[in-house]
């Protein structure tokens, strides 16, 4: 065997690996924000490609070293695994700041906002603790150690250079989505709830006693009815969220042999 050829393989290897595990830190809210400088992005995929390079088998390409745009594709392609890894671990992220968005809006936390610099957005105190909270469980639960054996089963379950477009994938993200809204209710429910119960405590107020002022009344015992919600359905909210990152590995298999079939 040309000994050219062999770097050349090996080369074409390793920037296959790379874009997949670079896609991964694309889209996970801990890796990749831009709290997280983009070097260290770079290499820490880098890092991780050089561990899986030996664990992949050569791609049976034959692409010649001048065909530039099949490469591309195929490129194009391995840094799309990456990103439906990624994009598994995302939707953690995102179901538990839902559910703190829904207790912003029906407390009236949503009044005052502060700037999320994970999204480059604002959002209110509920979404924010319920953002920290998940980034600390993330490691707590060493969720992050399931996203890379998912990583590293993924070379596996779906060889580098053999993904296919299939369009069942599409019908499979959705249906992946769905329980997460689930999850987003589940967090928001007891804080929810007990601001409703406050609602219908100063509907019957209203009513029995109008010279009371409810709108004045109203928003301050929400806020503090919203506080100790989400104070007495943190433990909820931490074991809704720790089954959620410890299930990560099963929906990344789900997903990626949906893009092998």
């Amino acid at each position: 065997m040309d000994i050219t050829s062999f770097g050349l393989a090996k080369i074409e290897l390793f920037l296959l690996v790379f874009c997949r595990t670079a896609g991964i830190f694309t889209l996970v809210p801990i890796f990749g924000t831009n709290q997280t400088p983009a070097h260290v992005r770079v290499g820490v995929a880098m890092c991780l490609a050089l561990v899986f390079v030996p664990l992949c088998a050569p791609v049976g390409t034959g692409l010649p070293a001048t065909d530039l745009l099949p490469m591309l594709l195929l490129l194009a392609r391995e840094a799309l695994v990456g990103l439906v890894i990624g994009f598994a671990t995302t939707l953690i992220f995102e179901a538990i700041q839902v559910g703190g968005h829904l207790v912003d809006m029906h407390s009236g936390f949503s009044i005052a906002t502060l700037f999320d610099p994970v999204f480059g957005s604002s959002g209110a105190v509920s979404s924010h603790l319920n953002r920290l909270l998940a980034g600390l469980l993330f490691f707590v639960t060493n969720a992050h150690h399931i996203m890379l054996s998912g990583l590293a089963d993924s070379f596996r379950i779906l060889p580098v250079g053999e993904m296919g477009l299939n369009p069942a994938v599409a019908g499979g993200v959705v249906e992946l989505i769905g329980p997460f809204f689930a999850i987003a209710i589940r967090i928001a429910a007891p804080a929810v709830a007990a601001v409703l119960l406050a609602d219908v405590a100063l509907a019957i107020i209203a009513r029995g006693v109008p010279q009371i002022n409810v709108f004045m009344v109203g928003l301050p015992l929400k806020l503090g009815v919203g506080l100790i919600g989400m104070l007495i359905a943190l433990p909820v909210v931490v074991a809704i969220s720790r089954d959620a990152f410890g299930d990560i590995g099963r929906q990344t298999a789900w997903l990626l042999k949906l893009l092998a079939s």
